[in-house]
């Protein structure tokens, strides 16, 4: 009857980070490549991303905190909302524009929607030919919010840079599935919220959401209609 709201907010925006870094540095490359014996640093030139434009899609908890450390990058930041109020745009220090800028001005572009009719595939093949192609996608959402298959085809022909995944169409993730195969994309196990302090505040406001039933003061209630049953004689 109750729920677990905003926890691992502060995770997940910094597993983005995690994502963009490794990707940006050619971080995992580097690795995989010293372990095979090669030390030729001049293969792995990156970027900054000091002065780079990051799209933020979705403002809730997550793109808000993601816009919050993108700054400490000095960062241009723009973003698609719902609601793209002055005001909100002023507090959190960013330029709200339409889908179409966002994705063709953007040097990364990250996605914090839930996963709705409206935005199921919401990132398909129109989208990633309008993006730059030395641009990284982030998705640390919901894998259905991205067309997969177009995203694969989009990495092969280099049409984009690469892309940083944490969740996909089908979990687990097949092991023969094409994105293991690429070497322009880093693939983590849907683990962005995994961090001990989120599950440490997970299994506070658990305890603390029993708590509040048993005394009669439930919180967080996600389906009203159950708990009013619960009390019938």
């Amino acid at each position: 009857m109750s729920n677990v709201p905003d926890y691992a907010f502060d995770s997940v925006a910094e597993m983005v980070f995690a994502l963009v870094l490794n990707l940006i540095r050619k971080v995992h490359i580097a690795d995989m490549k010293l372990r095979e014996g090669n030390f030729d640093w001049q293969n792995y030139v990156g970027n900054q991303l000091m002065g780079k434009t990051m799209g933020v899609i979705g403002t809730g908890s997550i793109g808000e905190r993601v816009i919050q450390i993108a700054h400490g990058f000095n960062m241009n930041i723009l973003s698609v909302t719902g609601h793209p109020r002055e005001e909100k745009a002023r507090k959190l220090g960013v330029k709200f524009v339409d889908m179409d800028t966002l994705l063709a001005e953007s040097d990364i572009v990250t996605l914090h929607v839930p996963l709705t009719p409206s935005t199921e595939k919401m990132i398909g093949p129109k989208e990633l030919a309008k993006m730059k192609k030395s641009a990284i996608l982030i998705n640390t959402a919901r894998g259905r919010v991205v067309d997969e298959t177009a995203l694969v085809e989009a990495l092969k022909r280099k049409e984009i840079r690469g892309a940083g995944l944490d969740v996909f169409e089908k979990e687990p993730l097949p092991a023969d599935h094409p994105l293991t195969e690429l070497e322009n994309v880093v693939l983590t196990p849907h683990i962005a919220f995994l961090s001990e302090e989120s599950l440490e505040e997970c299994t506070y406001v658990c305890v603390e959401n029993v708590e509040k039933f048993v005394a009669g003061r439930p919180q967080n209630i996600v389906n009203p209609e159950a708990l009013a049953e619960s009390r019938l004689p």
